[in-house]
């Protein structure tokens, strides 16, 4: 106590950190809140994922959502590319080129039980803004990973004047199809990160009982896309919207600027006029066809492959907002999970010192836990009885 006494800034600095444990104990660790539809299948599945019922514990240095941004792109930034094993481009009936970056491929000629983890990139991303997820679920899992690369991104050359930032269903039934052409016997999960979400969503509902996945994960969706961009925090959306001006327009702009609109798309200021514009130069009429094509809320009421839904309270891009207003028909989506946490941020959710993932953890459990549900039961082999002789 006289060291306390004779030394002030030593008591300041023992209240704080008191206070900041007392915070961080109280305010910032919580369990998720899970919503589905209760039914044996979803019971067994939330009870081989012990992350979906364990608390939540964010960085204790970094849960912030605005940090956890933050420290999301430096590590992105800083973070070594990830080396695949295969790039594909793939050209489309319409003469436009999408792409697949395939890891874990040589698992292909060794083992036909191995599942594909098909994963969908962000709003202006390619294979390497998803390398962190690509990376775990290889090493953790052994799992085949492939990443379905969008037409106009990464470095895909644009054959055609048409791009739609957040995915066409109709490109991605061709990807899949040579998937399963190239692996027949595979079983396909799908994992979509953030505008890779909403192309999930879209295909999910559009195809229903058809889906050719077994279980999906959709990782902070945004749900409705002709409100959601419109609430995007105002810095972010600043700066999303020049993202997709420079990413796109400016270098694709000798392919697209003979097309209508693309002077007036140049001028936008937020992600969300960006998004009412985008029919210009993804093929549509009008503002109604591309949100009636494009957006997954209109088709997702018809989604029955098993869905793990991830969204953060504290999302400032796919704000929680959207989350609220969708509650009423998510929560009773059959085989859907949706899970519901304080923090996390956009698609960042990092846990422990180091801030790796939670949100790969759960990704991965819940697909371990999928699996064994759909692994066939082995009858026991009868032994085989000797003859006399």
């Amino acid at each position: 106590m006289e060291l306390v006494a004779s030394h002030p800034f030593i008591a300041v600095f023992l209240v704080f950190c008191l206070s900041f444990i007392f915070y961080y104990i109280f305010e910032v660790i919580e369990t998720p809140v899970l919503r589905f539809s209760e039914s044996e299948f979803l019971l067994r599945v939330i009870e081989r994922s012990p992350n979906l019922t364990n608390p939540y514990y964010p960085t204790f240095w970094c849960f912030n959502q605005h940090l956890m941004l933050l420290l999301l792109m430096f590590k992105e930034y800083r973070t070594k590319p990830f080396i695949y094993d295969q790039l594909e481009q793939l050209k489309m009936k319409d003469g436009g080129i999408t792409g697949l970056a395939w890891s874990g491929i040589q698992v292909g000629s060794q083992n036909n039980d191995t599942p594909i983890v098909v994963l969908f990139h962000t709003i202006s991303g390619d294979e390497q803004d998803v390398k962190s997820t690509v990376k775990y679920l290889r090493e953790k899992f052994g799992w085949i990973v492939v990443v379905c690369i969008r037409r106009g991104h990464g470095n895909l050359p644009l054959t055609k004047p048409k791009i739609n930032t957040m995915g066409s269903t109709s490109d991605l039934k061709e990807q899949l199809s040579y998937i399963q052409k190239r692996f027949p016997k595979r079983k396909l999960l799908g994992v979509g990160i953030s505008a890779g979400s909403g192309l999930l969503a879209r295909y999910l509902g559009e195809a229903g009982t058809k889906s050719q996945f077994i279980a999906a994960v959709a990782v902070s969706p945004a749900y409705d896309i002709e409100k959601a961009f419109h609430r995007v925090h105002p810095v972010y959306s600043k700066i999303m919207g020049q993202r997709l001006i420079n990413y796109f327009l400016k270098t694709h702009y000798e392919t697209l600027s003979n097309l209508n609109g693309v002077d007036k798309l140049l001028k936008i200021k937020t992600i969300g006029e960006f998004q009412d514009q985008l029919h210009t130069i993804s093929g549509f009429k009008d503002k109604e066809k591309y949100y009636f094509h494009s957006n997954p809320v209109l088709v997702a009421k018809n989604i029955r492959t098993p869905l793990l839904v991830l969204n953060s309270a504290d999302d400032p891009i796919c704000v929680n907002q959207n989350v609220i207003e969708n509650l009423h028909w998510l929560e009773t989506l059959p085989n859907t999970i949706h899970v519901h946490t304080k923090r996390g941020s956009h698609i960042a959710y990092f846990q422990g010192f180091k801030a790796k993932s939670w949100s790969d953890t759960v990704i991965g459990e819940y697909f371990s836990a999928v699996l064994k549900e759909n692994s066939p039961i082995k009858k026991p082999k009868k032994k085989s009885k000797k003859k006399k002789i």
